[in-house]
């Protein structure tokens, strides 16, 4: 099966990029990894309540800190060892850890056409790999089960 039909199959796609924060030197530019499923592209605001003189209609509503649940990435595939060597290089600890900044496409299930949306995370390392099962008998060809990203910022660009 060649590689472009493999990942094809797939209908969300990640690609990392170097962060330029140190600690990515040696790493391809362009890593890149096709998912089934991503969860966690959700922002949440804290909203700060100020009481304001002269203001009775109530508190006023401000935005306070801004948190980022981790990107899960599901039932998915790289081809590209660049992507495995950050990877192991975030795993193994060593310092400056190697921040990456990277985008989610969301891709049309035909695969032809322009992308769905993207989604352009910030300053990410990954914190949990679980891969898929070894099993002989199965026709699956996922490597990774799951692969979960912290970062430090998401938003949703335009495609």
């Amino acid at each position: 099966m060649a590689a472009d039909t493999l990942l094809s199959s797939f209908n969300f796609a990640v690609q990392i990029e170097l962060s330029g924060l140190g600690g990515d030197e040696g790493l391809a530019l362009r890593a890149r990894g096709a998912f089934s499923e991503v969860q966690g592209l959700e922002i949440t605001l804290e909203p700060v309540s100020f009481r304001e003189g002269g203001y009775n209609l109530g508190a006023r509503q401000l935005v306070g800190k801004t948190t980022h649940p981790p990107l899960i990435l599901k039932r998915g595939l790289s081809l590209d060892t660049a992507f495995w060597t950050w990877v192991n290089r975030c795993l193994d600890g060593t310092f400056p850890l190697p921040y990456v900044c990277g985008t989610v496409r969301v891709l049309p299930a035909s695969g032809e056409g322009a992308t769905a949306g993207v989604w352009r995370f910030e300053n990410a390392i990954a914190n949990k790999v679980k891969a898929a099962d070894l099993n002989a008998g199965s026709g699956r060809e996922v490597a990774l089960e799951e692969l979960h990203l912290v970062h430090e910022g998401l938003r949703r660009e335009t495609p």
